[in-house]
């Protein structure tokens, strides 16, 4: 039992909300608690158990539904808890759930040493994380879209396009030197697919290029029904079949990447704790738990405008 600090809101908690993807996501009874990523204070645990009153944690929600965190209190499994870093506060550390394991899963599987990579969405949640996993792993070279030039640049992009003002399938530099990986956080859309698929500016398959989608051809999954889950996987693999079968495209991979590998959570905190790993927090966050702060926090997440991760403190 956790006494709840602070929690920072991600995507799930939009489709939890709005009930974009209720096949599996819904919550079993209503009225329910939204948020799932958490961090605070042991109260209880059991004898076995390696916490103990005290500790200050961090806890990541329990696929598929991210619900529970935003009170006082949450309960939550110990396999889904981790000791929080002790370089940051509250609200910082309970960021480190799912949009930072899910940005460094990405980064383990689809970034070599000496990579050109692009990342759609760069100044959001996942993708400020994204950008310093990335150099960790040993991109040559990070460009991202994102209007926040000054951040990402900060935290280690070589090249921020304005995609208010800017197409970055248009540009003659990346023209010129293709990537090798292009990630879509859940803003490029089916267009962005087309592009990169048709275009010049990521390499083709037999070249090694990647095309990495976190939501499929829309920023907002919605699954309603059986029949909706299996066409919309039944078109997202097909597609990263026959991409793989026909090398004059680049390859086109769906991240599905929460489910949590033991030390994950750990390895997290160490990064931060020793500077390897900055948390960047969005201007929208609430100083307090009440009806408005929780509404807008959410309005930022659902129109998609937030820059770093929102976070409720309780």
């Amino acid at each position: 039992m956790i006494s709840v600090e602070a929690v920072s809101l991600a995507p799930g908690d939009i489709r939890v909300m709005k009930g974009h993807c209720d096949f599996y996501q819904s919550p079993k009874s209503f009225p329910y608690i939204p948020g799932g990523d958490l961090s605070g204070t042991v109260v209880e645990s059991d004898k076995e158990s390696r916490f103990s009153t005290g500790d200050k944690v961090i806890a990541m929600f329990e696929l598929p539904r991210p619900m529970n965190a935003l009170a006082e209190y949450c309960s939550v499994k110990e396999n889904l808890v981790e000791l929080a870093p002790a370089s940051v506060g509250a609200a910082e550390a309970s960021c480190l759930t799912s949009s930072a394991v899910s940005a460094l899963y990405a980064s383990q599987r689809y970034i070599m040493p000496g990579s050109r990579v692009l990342i759609l969405g760069g100044g959001g949640g996942v993708g400020l994380f994204l950008i310093q996993f990335a150099k960790s792993a040993g991109a040559s070279y990070i460009a991202t879209t994102s209007t926040e030039k000054e951040l990402v640049t900060l935290l280690g992009a070589h090249r921020a396009v304005d995609y208010t003002s800017e197409n970055w399938f248009e540009i003659k530099e990346f023209k010129e030197k293709p990537f090798d990986v292009i990630i879509d956080l859940g803003v490029g859309k089916k267009k962005a697919w087309e592009e990169a698929m048709r275009g010049t500016v990521l390499k083709k398959g037999w070249h090694g290029g990647k095309y990495c989608t976190f939501s499929g051809d829309e920023p907002e999954m919605k699954i309603h029904t059986l029949s909706h889950a299996i066409t919309f996987m039944l078109k997202l693999q097909w597609r990263q079949l026959w991409t793989r079968l026909w090398p004059f495209v680049p390859k086109y991979i769906w991240h599905t990447g929460l489910v949590l590998k033991p030390g994950t959570l750990a390895e997290l905190s160490r990064m931060v704790d020793s500077g390897k790993l900055k948390i960047i927090l969005d201007p929208a966050t609430s100083t307090q738990l009440s009806l408005e702060g929780v509404k807008h926090g959410f309005h930022v997440m659902e129109k998609r405008h937030a820059h770093g991760k929102v976070v409720i403190k309780i």
